[in-house]
């Protein structure tokens, strides 16, 4: 199971992310299979389908891995910050 402990890597702030896949389902299963090797990153949630592969996920890391990992990601997954919903926005 996914942890939720909110904290901080090496002293820096600590957001949430939602990740998903551009087109290919197989690049968010590849992110999350390299998850292990990155200590800057929390795995919080996976998404989706009880008898199927996750849509989405949510990691929690600072903002300049975020934006390490969008870069490198550009055109196969979908990095942006996890926002609370809200009935009345």
């Amino acid at each position: 199971m996914p942890s939720s402990a909110s904290g901080s890597f090496q002293g820096g702030a600590v957001s949430r992310y939602i990740v998903r896949a551009v087109a290919d389902d197989a690049a968010l299963k590849h992110f999350i299979d390299s998850l292990g090797a990155l200590p800057a990153v929390r795995l919080v949630d996976m998404i989706g389908p009880r008898a199927g592969p996750p849509h989405t996920v949510v990691i929690e890391t600072d903002p300049d891995t975020a934006e390490q990992l969008r870069r490198r990601n550009l055109n196969q997954l979908t990095i942006e910050p996890d926002q609370p919903l809200s009935l009345f926005s």
